[in-house]
């Protein structure tokens, strides 16, 4: 599968999170946003296209990214705070792309990578307040969802993917695997929901994101480990079921409280 139809999955994988944050609560959308995804089936196309040791190689390089992914989340959730959109974007890239570099001392090693993946997704989890962001949610009305904006922000998020898989498979494995998991949805996503609803919405979305990137990083070690024995669709399935397991376990009450929230207000 070329980069043109990565790039189209990915656009309408963002319109479906866009929807699902107005309907059933943005932590749910949120944590949809931090598992793979677009991980998965990227390490798919990359074990097709170059083989299962490649693939299992860029599987660490996955994990190792959900690090730099929860950085992202908690440096624009504190941005979110007091400064807009934009601005909280362009500082959240900096702070999450300046250890980048730094990510290629975890290359060949799944053990260390799952450890610094899990303990920055679950620092980012505790240091992102539930108070602050409900108290501000709480003193505006819910936006409305238009067409347009959906459309364009998913516009955009897929023409962005389709550059990073049409540029992966030259940076080799390691950093296929990094540029596979970039936090391209969750920019997205909270971009659009902190311009049209307030900080207090784009939060409750990188809380959830943040949980979910557990998930993301069990499901990357688990094909890691799998892919070589086991092939694609078993090494898939399995770490799938594995990553859904973790992030279930980390955030059920959060994900049904927004459900219900987002039935409420529908």
């Amino acid at each position: 599968m070329d980069w043109m139809n990565k790039a189209l999955l990915t656009a309408a994988i963002v319109a479906m999170l866009l929807a699902a944050s107005a309907r059933f609560g943005r932590r749910g959308a949120g944590v949809l946003a931090g598992l793979p995804t677009i991980t998965g089936p990227a390490l798919c196309w990359l074990a097709a296209e170059h083989g299962n040791d490649y693939a299992g190689q860029a599987a660490i390089g996955s994990v190792a990214a959900c690090a730099v992914c929860a950085l992202f989340a908690l440096a624009y959730e504190r941005a979110s705070r007091r400064l807009g959109a934009l601005a909280a974007l362009v500082l959240a890239c900096t702070v999450a792309g300046v250890p980048t570099p730094a990510l290629q001392a975890l290359s060949g090693d799944l053990a260390t990578a799952l450890v610094v993946a899990a303990l920055a997704a679950a620092g980012a989890c505790a240091l992102m307040s539930d108070r602050a962001a409900d108290a501000a949610a709480a003193t505006r009305p819910a936006p409305g969802r238009g067409g347009h904006d959906i459309v364009l922000t998913a516009f955009v998020a897929g023409a962005v993917s389709g550059v990073v898989a049409w540029a992966a498979p030259a940076t080799g494995p390691f950093w296929a695997g990094v540029l596979a998991s970039p936090p391209l949805l969750a920019a997205a996503v909270a971009v659009h929901e902190h311009a049209r609803g307030g900080r207090g919405p784009a939060q409750r979305f990188l809380r959830g994101y943040a949980a979910g990137l557990v998930g993301r990083a069990a499901f990357g070690a688990g094909f890691a480990l799998l892919i070589a024995p086991l092939g694609i669709a078993a090494a898939t399935l399995v770490a799938a079921a594995a990553g859904c397991v973790f992030a279930a376990h980390r955030v059920p009450g959060r994900v049904m409280s927004g459900w219900r929230a987002g039935k409420a207000s529908s």
